[in-house]
């Protein structure tokens, strides 16, 4: 009796300590188009959970290029409408935790004829740093490299 006692505490505890964990990330960045923005400079924040990029390509262009880069990064896109795109990375076994399961979204903004303002973030599940990792910053230099 005492031993289930133990384990129903520690089993009690475990969940406590992975509902206070959270998740990490976001789904909406805090960057935004401005005029003054360079062609393909990357902003990103200091965690890379949020980053974005000015790419000299179009709007149908850059699209593309964004789920070749998806693809790139072992990630299946689950949704695309209205220049949102929603892509999760495929989960795998590591040694001790898997990794993938992150959440990335990607927004495209048409702001000229050459020019697609993206946005990219990253959101991970409750065991956040177990195995999972920030991609936006990845994301915004391989659509740079591709779009050259």
């Amino acid at each position: 009796m005492l031993q289930v006692k133990k384990i129903a505490l520690a089993s009690s505890m475990l969940a406590l300590a992975v509902s206070l964990v959270g998740c990490a990330g976001v789904e909406t960045s805090k960057y935004a188009y401005t005029p003054g923005l360079q062609v393909n400079q990357i902003s990103k924040s200091s965690d890379c959970y949020d980053a974005s990029v000015l790419l000299g390509k179009d709007l149908s262009t850059s699209k593309a290029i964004a789920k070749k880069v998806l693809t790139g990064v072992n990630a299946t896109v689950e949704s695309d409408a209205n220049n949102t795109i929603k892509a999760q990375r495929n989960r795998s076994i590591g040694l001790v935790v898997g990794g993938g399961g992150e959440e990335l979204f990607l927004n495209l903004k048409n702001v000229s004829a050459e020019n697609t303002f993206i946005t990219i973030t990253t959101k991970t599940g409750f065991v956040g740093g177990a195995g999972q990792k920030a991609w936006s910053c990845q994301i915004a230099t391989e659509l740079v490299k591709m779009a050259n």
